[in-house]
């Protein structure tokens, strides 16, 4: 195999991560890695490590283990599964046009695979270049920033190496969005109002080194540019807010609460920041919500799913490997 792959470019594509199993020892050793990060949670070690090991984390896993079970399938974690697909998908894609040039891998910021296991895997199979594409079209401190810092370890060991930062305006990003959005509502018909819901984090995050709000709001710009909608008949909402503090607004749990109050009574959420659905979109936003939007006298509520390994998702994956091998 090594004299196989020698030669070729390697292609990381990165995701957060998952626990191996939906049971309550391997979500616990998952958010132990993942609340333990830096760049997620900001308080002082010495005050947030006593709060994560005596209550976060006792309560915490064993609730997130049965919304895991929710959307668990017979292929494990949707989120493993689905980069799994892209991954495949694009090697698929890039032997056809670009033959014995690339080898595709995945790993996980947190849980398996993991970051380090993969970078020793290509290295041990002779490659000598390698690119990193963090699958958050947003950049954000908390993931692409986080991600960064982690492959950092690894320069001596692909000391020839690109990053992808994010791909928030890109076109074939827009359009594959636009174009599964438009197809959805060909096959459903229009709402009161379209939802673009992101993944929130801390207000208080937001500075000259955190361009995230800012970027979540150009890609939805873009996207309705698209489509051709009004400012009336699209917003921006933030979910999986994580303790007290404020985080970025408007939240979709409070919108959802308010939408029929003032009329908006059918509605389609999609969630530009992820790309493989996963927890927070399937469980979070495709069931949770529609629970709250029907329980505020909501009529008609549909979720979109994520872009997962559509051909249009794997044009775009396909052109970021092609641009960023210019780059070498």
């Amino acid at each position: 195999m090594k004299n196989d792959l020698n030669g070729r470019t390697a292609v990381l594509l990165i995701n957060l991560g998952t626990p191996e199993k939906p049971e309550e020892k391997e979500v616990r050793e998952y958010l132990k890695e993942f609340l333990s990060d830096k760049d997620v949670i900001r308080l002082p070690r010495l005050i947030w490590l006593p709060i994560l090991y005596s209550f976060i984390l006792p309560f915490r896993s064993k609730k997130s283990a049965e919304l895991y079970k929710q959307v668990w399938t017979e292929r494990g974690s949707p989120l493993l599964f689905n980069t799994c697909d892209q991954s495949k998908s694009l090697q698929k894609r890039m032997e056809e046009n670009n033959p014995n040039k690339y080898h595709i891998e995945v790993a996980m910021r947190y849980g398996v695979p993991s970051i380090d296991s993969a970078i020793k895997k290509l290295k041990n199979n002779g490659f000598k270049k390698i690119i990193y594409i963090p699958l958050f079209p947003q950049y954000s401190t908390t993931t692409t920033l986080s991600i960064h810092k982690k492959i950092n370890k690894f320069k001596q060991v692909f000391p020839k190496n690109k990053f992808l930062s994010n791909f928030h305006t890109h076109n074939l990003y827009i359009e594959a969005i636009s174009n599964k959005i438009k197809k959805f509502q060909e096959d459903n018909g229009s709402p009161d109002k379209l939802l673009f819901s992101y993944h929130g984090i801390p207000k208080s995050y937001i500075g000259p080194d955190e361009p995230y709000e800012e970027q979540c709001y150009k890609t939805s710009e873009l996207i309705a540019d698209k489509l051709k909608l009004q400012k009336k008949s699209y917003e921006v909402v933030f979910q999986s807010r994580l303790g007290t503090s404020e985080w970025l607004k408007p939240y979709l749990s409070e919108r959802l609460k308010e939408l029929p109050d003032e009329g908006i009574k059918n509605i389609q959420i999609f969630c530009p920041g992820f790309v493989s659905d996963c927890l927070e979109t399937l469980e979070e936003v495709g069931e949770e919500a529609k629970d709250i939007f029907l329980d505020a006298n909501g009529k008609k509520y549909n979720f979109i799913n994520c872009l997962n390994d559509d051909s249009s998702f794997i044009d775009l994956l396909e052109d970021i490997v092609l641009t960023k091998e210019q780059e070498f």
